[in-house]
């Protein structure tokens, strides 16, 4: 699967504008949502292809976010790449609730690009099956 459309979830808007300028730059098509209602919202109305989502955030934090995607049927497939400054321990939450992968902040956007490429490999191989 060529990963084309990018959500990006994160409430830091210097932060999410950066990835999403970035991801931008690299030819993908990428929705910045400030809130994770508001990324919920956005994913309802026009599923991506995968999201990038902070953790750490206000009213609704990335595991709440990732517990309501993953409850929806229409949503449960896409992939998420959870971001944040913590530790092992919440990564590790993060990857038993069906991240596709976790990345620490401050993001190192050819890490990012790397580990998006190896979900895009890693769905194709499994599609060919």
């Amino acid at each position: 699967m060529k990963l084309c459309k990018i959500l990006v979830i994160d409430d830091d808007f210097p932060v999410g504008y950066l990835i999403k300028i970035s991801l931008e730059a690299e030819g993908y098509e990428a929705v910045l949502a400030l809130s994770g209602e508001e990324g919920l919202e956005k994913a309802r109305a026009s599923p991506p292809d995968l999201i990038t989502l902070d953790v750490l955030m206000p009213e609704m934090d990335g595991f709440e976010v990732m517990e309501a995607l993953k409850r929806d049927e229409a949503l449960n497939s896409i992939p998420v790449m959870m971001i944040s400054v913590v530790n092992e321990i919440r990564k590790k939450k993060g990857m038993e609730m069906g991240a596709a992968d976790y990345l620490l902040k401050p993001i190192d956007f050819d890490n990012l690009l790397d580990r998006m490429r190896g979900l895009e490999i890693n769905e194709k191989e499994r599609d060919e099956d």
